[in-house]
C-alpha cells in the first residue's frame, strides 16, 4: 500500500514552522501534550490523544533529524496492534515567509490486527484535521473562543429561534443591525451571512444535526452578495469554524458557542456574543 503523503503550504517562515512541530510548548497547541518529547535520534516519546489520558497510547521513536527540514519517526499503539509504521514531516522554505510541510506517514496497513479503527482512511482524515485545521489556526494566530448559556426552553425552541428567517435578525442585533442570511440549512449546504450593505461571509454547512448541532465552515467574503476570491487576509482565515451545540439541562438546555477567531477581533466577539446571546435567551424563555 502506498503511504499517505499530504503536504500543505503556510504563510509563515520555515523556522516558525519547525518550530511549532518540535517545542513541546507549541505542539500542545494544536497537536498533542507529549511530555516526554526530546528532539534527539533514538529518543522514545509516548502520548494519548487528550492531556488526561485516553484510550489510545502513541508509542514512538525518532530516527533521524536534519535540524530545522526534516525529522522522521516510528509510530506504534502498543496496546491495540503489534504493527509498526514511520512518520517523517519534511519542511521546504519557499520564501521568507512562505513554507511547506509534506508529512508521510507509511505502514498504516501495518495496523489492520487493531480492527478498524486503524483503518488508513481514518489517519488520512485525522491528519488533514490536524495540519490543514488545527496548525493553520495555530499559526495564523486564530484563537478558539467560547461561549454558554443556559436557556429555560426546549431544544427545538431554542434551534427554531438560533435559524429562523426573522428570529435570527433580532438575536445577531448586537453584531450588527439588520444581518440576516441566504440560503437553506442542511448538510454540505451554502449559506451567505450577511448584512443590510450586501456585504458579509459565504459558508458551508460542515455539520448539521437538527436540535443539535451546526457547524458552519466559513469560506470567504462577500461583496454586493456576491463570493469574493481569497485574497492575502481571507487565506488567512478561510475554513475557520463557527460552531452551535446544544444539549438538554434539567431547567431545559445549554447553548454552547465555539468559534475559530482572528485575536485582532477578540474584544468585538466577547462584547458581541454574550449580548446576541442573552437576546436568544429572553426570547426563548417568552421574556422579549
Amino acid at each position: 500500500m502506498e503511504a499517505i503523503t499530504l503536504s500543505y503550504i503556510y504563510q509563515v517562515s520555515a523556522d516558525k514552522l519547525w518550530n511549532a512541530i518540535t517545542r513541546p510548548d507549541e505542539m500542545k497547541q494544536w497537536y498533542f501534550t507529549i511530555h516526554d518529547f526530546e528532539l534527539q535520534e533514538g529518543s522514545v516519546f509516548t502520548f494519548y490523544e487528550t492531556e488526561t489520558g485516553g484510550a489510545f497510547l502513541h508509542r514512538c521513536m525518532i530516527r533521524s533529524i536534519i535540524s530545522g527540514q526534516k525529522f522522521e519517526h516510528t509510530w506504534e499503539h502498543p496496546s491495540h496492534t503489534k504493527g509498526i509504521s514511520v512518520l517523517s514531516w519534511d519542511i521546504e522554505a519557499i520564501s521568507e515567509n512562505t513554507s511547506r510541510l509534506t508529512l508521510t506517514h507509511a505502514g498504516t496497513e501495518n495496523f489492520a490486527d487493531g480492527g478498524p479503527e486503524f483503518a488508513t482512511e481514518n489517519y488520512i482524515a485525522g491528519w488533514k484535521e490536524i495540519l490543514g485545521y488545527s496548525l493553520r489556526n495555530y499559526l495564523y494566530g486564530i484563537e478558539k473562543l467560547i461561549f454558554e448559556t443556559d436557556i429555560a426552553a426546549p431544544k427545538e425552541r431554542v434551534w427554531e429561534l438560533l435559524w429562523g428567517k426573522e428570529s435570527y435578525q433580532e438575536w445577531t442585533s448586537p453584531f450588527m443591525a439588520g444581518s440576516y442570511f441566504e440560503g437553506e440549512f442542511g448538510q454540505g449546504k451554502r449559506v451567505h451571512l450577511l448584512s443590510p450593505t450586501g456585504e458579509g461571509l459565504y459558508s458551508d454547512i460542515l455539520i448539521y444535526a437538527e436540535n443539535e448541532q451546526l457547524t458552519f465552515n466559513l469560506l470567504g467574503n462577500l461583496k454586493n452578495k456576491e463570493e469574493q476570491p481569497l485574497d492575502a487576509e481571507s487565506e488567512i482565515w478561510t475554513g475557520s469554524r463557527e460552531s452551535y451545540f446544544l444539549t438538554d439541562t434539567p431547567a431545559g438546555t445549554r447553548l454552547r458557542v465555539q468559534l475559530d477567531n482572528q485575536k485582532e477581533y477578540g474584544d468585538q466577539m466577547n462584547k458581541a456574543f454574550p449580548a446576541a446571546l442573552q437576546i436568544l435567551k429572553e426570547m426563548a424563555e417568552g421574556r422579549r
